[in-house]
């Protein structure tokens, strides 16, 4: 008996034991395999779970999730695949890491077949650290706009520092509903960051009025588009200003040695003032040289009574170079005691140019003109409309007056401005070719004289020394008069014409010239009256006149004159030049009987007829 209960005892342990130890042919199917899991992340933080699921038998639910100290899941996903394999990675947009508050939590997968029922194949604890544990950026010396101008610039600076490796910096301007105006990321790959570096980008003189959102964001291993700087500011409208010398629209022209300029006096007759180019620097071999016509076109141009500037084509690339070019301007107009009316302008357009920095090329613009400003002559900055924009900090250059190219129907350049150049094949008479065409918005002559500048003295509008005029003249356009070949005679003018009706209807003097007169009868001019043109003292032409029919040079057309005609026609006579550019009443350059028989005609129907006799 005693035996036996030794043998049960003996084969319950064995049973016990059989349960406590499951051999390796029992253990379950479900597996986890390339699984990924958190250890430590900071808050706001993602990541992405990656794992395969598999078992000999179908699977029939995979539960994903990560709990809490308490056991409460912060997120959950079942899955019910209902094959033998399952990728964790299909259910990764569920997995809400970045939503996590600090704390520590459990990561865990649980999964069950259709032999086994919630195997744990994943379970791990991970921490989720504060955003300021790990927030180690540092913005220093930053700044910000507050108010612009419309078409102001704007130049931003500050330092970007990290004890990790800067992997993004962006820089944005939006308006304050969202909408991007304009925007810069650059990846630095570095510990510290000069936001100055993305200066050239943010273009705050496109921007129109209203109100904007200035950001600066930045990346690194622990941070990601961390906000360090989030600014409102505002841009005002600008108009013109309100001055006493606004508010006109004048026509301006610029010329240089490559217009073909044909009268003077017609173009005074169709533009309000010029411009002329005074001198160049070469791009390529960078030497200064004059326009060879500057000096005869300012003479003429001011012989006209025309407002006039000047600008300089620049090539410079250094300051000392724009003040170069500026003493060169100076030392021409002083030269030539030059008076402008209008400004004195810095062209500033080359390619060289355009690749400098924005604060270079505006250094040269204020080194030109503060240089010519010293030399007591008003200035000015030429330039087209992209780069007075994108290229020049407009608002250090406010105390002097732009003058912006723009070929279109309007200028759209948002800063203000004093002349426009709309057009480049504009068409003008008295010049061939095209020129170049401009409104000028600004009554720059009075400007200039209540300033006392370019020449002029003592304010207040007070003039100049008046200039050397230059006397001229010219024949009006009537039908059937011109010059011989030689240019000694004028043909065709009327008959019992007295001097001043002869000046009023054929000549046109200018600036001083005169006309004096000799050898008329009885007041009237006739074949062989001899007219001189003055001017400054000098006779500037002389002509010899010679009157429609008048051949026996007396003033009056009747039978004589037809007959000197006939007896030059057979030879039995001789006239002189006047005479037969006067006998010659036919226009058909031969002279016979029909031009006698023309002579007659006239006569007669002019009720003029006299006889040889009467006067003889």
């Amino acid at each position: 008996m005693k035996m036996k209960k030794i043998v049960c005892a003996m084969i319950s342990f064995i049973i016990i034991a059989s349960c406590m130890f499951v051999p390796a042919w029992a253990e379950t199917a479900l597996k986890l395999t390339d699984e990924v899991y958190p250890t430590e992340m900071i808050e706001g933080k993602t990541f992405s779970v990656y794992g395969i699921v598999s078992s000999d038998n179908n699977i029939l639910a995979v539960t994903i999730g990560v709990y809490n100290e308490e056991g409460e899941a912060s997120f959950e996903y079942t899955g019910k695949p209902g094959t033998k394999t399952y990728d964790i990675h299909m259910v990764d947009y569920l997995m809400t890491f970045s939503k996590l508050a600090a704390g520590d939590y459990v990561y865990k997968i649980v999964a069950t077949d259709t032999k086994d029922k919630d195997v744990v194949l994943l379970e791990k604890e991970f921490k989720v650290l504060s955003k300021e544990q790990f927030n180690t950026f540092k913005l220093t010396d930053a700044n910000f706009p507050e108010v612009l101008n419309q078409g102001q610039t704007f130049s931003v600076r500050g330092t970007i520092t990290s004890d990790y490796v800067i992997t993004s910096v962006n820089c944005s301007v939006r308006s304050v509903n969202g909408a991007l105006q304009f925007t810069k990321t650059v990846n630095p790959g570095t510990n510290e960051y000069s936001v100055s570096n993305l200066d050239r980008y943010m273009t705050f003189s496109k921007l129109t009025a209203g109100e904007y959102v200035y950001k600066i964001t930045a990346s690194d291993q622990y941070n990601t588009n961390l906000v360090l700087l989030e600014k409102t500011f505002t841009v005002k409208a600008i108009e013109h200003p309100e001055e006493d010398y606004d508010g006109i629209k004048w026509n301006v022209i610029d010329l240089s040695y490559h217009n073909d300029i044909r009268d003077w006096n017609e173009i005074a007759e169709s533009v309000d003032a010029v411009i002329l180019r005074i001198g160049y620097r070469a791009t390529g071999t960078k030497k200064i040289g004059a326009d060879v016509d500057f000096v005869e076109n300012y003479k003429n141009a001011k012989a006209q009574g025309l407002p006039v500037g000047c600008y300089f084509f620049s090539a410079a690339l250094t300051v000392d170079q724009a003040v170069e070019e500026a003493e060169f301007v100076l030392k021409i107009l002083k030269e030539n005691n030059c008076t402008m009316e209008m400004p004195v302008y810095f062209d500033i357009e080359t390619d060289d140019q355009l690749a400098l920095s924005t604060q270079a090329a505006t250094n040269l613009a204020r080194a030109f003109c503060e240089k010519i400003e010293e030399g007591g002559y008003y200035t000015g900055i030429y330039c087209n409309k992209f780069f007075a924009r994108d290229q020049l900090y407009a608002h250090q250059l406010a105390d002097f007056h732009f003058w912006i190219a723009q070929y279109a129907d309007e200028c759209t350049y948002d800063g203000p401005y004093g002349m426009w150049q709309y057009s480049e094949r504009g068409s003008v008479p008295g010049i061939k070719g095209y020129v170049d065409l401009n409104f000028c918005y600004y009554d720059y002559p009075q400007i200039i004289k209540d300033l006392g500048m370019s020449g002029y003295q003592n304010g207040e509008g007070d003039e100049p020394d008046e200039p050397e005029l230059k006397p001229s003249y010219a024949f009006k356009k009537v039908e059937g008069v011109g010059l011989n070949a030689e240019k000694t005679i004028v043909y065709g003018i009327d008959e019992m014409m007295t001097p001043d009706e002869f000046t009023e209807k054929y000549l046109e003097l200018k600036d001083g010239a005169t006309v004096t007169f000799s050898g008329t009868v009885g007041g009237y001019i006739k074949t062989g009256t001899e007219i001189q043109i003055n001017g400054n003292g000098k006779v500037l032409d002389e002509f010899v006149i010679s009157v429609k029919r008048d051949t026996d040079m007396n003033s009056k057309i009747n039978s004589s004159d037809a007959l000197l005609v006939l007896q030059y026609a057979v030879g039995s006579n001789k006239l002189g030049p006047a005479r037969r550019l006067s006998a010659d009443s036919t226009g058909d350059g031969i002279i016979n009987s029909s031009d006698a028989l023309e002579i007659l005609v006239y006569v007669v129907g002019s009720d003029k007829v006299q006889s040889v006799d009467e006067t003889s």
